[in-house]
């Protein structure tokens, strides 16, 4: 009887060992998959905004007749990008005005500091009305580009992505993007990251 008792015991402690670390396993891969779930998400945005920071100054031809790839029609795919910023003779029209500006350039051609990062957040990321993105602090959805009536995995409801987008304190052509998920959240997450417009090296 004793020796029952004993083997009984062991076998008990044993089982309770093993579906604890099942717990424990199943727990930390389904964490494992929200902070990927996460970090994608935190990917993707930061990957349009990088696209917007292509696109903005750039030319569309709707001034002045110049046709790159940035006019968005297929029959310019292949053509070249060129920005406003890049204009050789400074113009007095108002939106080429403010592109000058942007780079250094002062009305009378004075040399001033260059701004474009800050005109950029200006034009395209300062509030929701945008024709791009809010400067925030705002939170991501997790339905953004998913097909129509499709609904976020369930387990990223517990998480709430919050991003800033603010301009560098020493740089004004350089835009601080921060990411950071929210307290109550079931994962915590803090990323930074940096854009420049690339209209930025077409200033003269």
């Amino acid at each position: 009887m004793p020796e029952v008792l004993v083997s009984s015991a062991l076998l008990a402690f044993v089982v309770a060992s093993s579906t604890q670390l099942y717990i424990n396993s199943g727990s930390t891969i389904r964490s494992s998959s929200l902070r990927d779930a996460v970090d994608a998400r935190i990917a993707e945005d930061l990957e349009e905004l990088r696209r917007e920071s292509w696109r903005w100054a750039c030319e569309d031809g709707s001034e002045n007749g110049i046709a790159t790839a940035c006019t968005g029609s297929t029959a310019d795919a292949d053509k070249p990008v060129a920005y406003k910023t890049g204009r050789s003779v400074y113009s007095t029209l108002p939106e080429i005005a403010r592109y000058k500006q942007a780079c250094g350039f002062a009305s009378n051609s004075t040399r001033i500091p260059q701004t474009t990062a800050a005109l950029m957040k200006q034009e395209r990321m300062q509030s929701d009305g945008s024709p791009a993105f809010p400067s925030g602090p705002v939170t991501l959805s997790w339905t953004k580009n998913l097909p129509t009536n499709t609904a976020a995995p369930a387990a990223t409801t517990s998480v709430s992505i919050e991003r800033t987008i603010s301009v560098n304190p020493s740089d004004q052509n350089q835009l601080d993007v921060s990411y950071k998920t929210t307290a109550s959240s079931a994962v915590q997450i803090s990323l930074n990251a940096s854009l420049t417009p690339q209209a930025l090296s077409w200033c003269p």
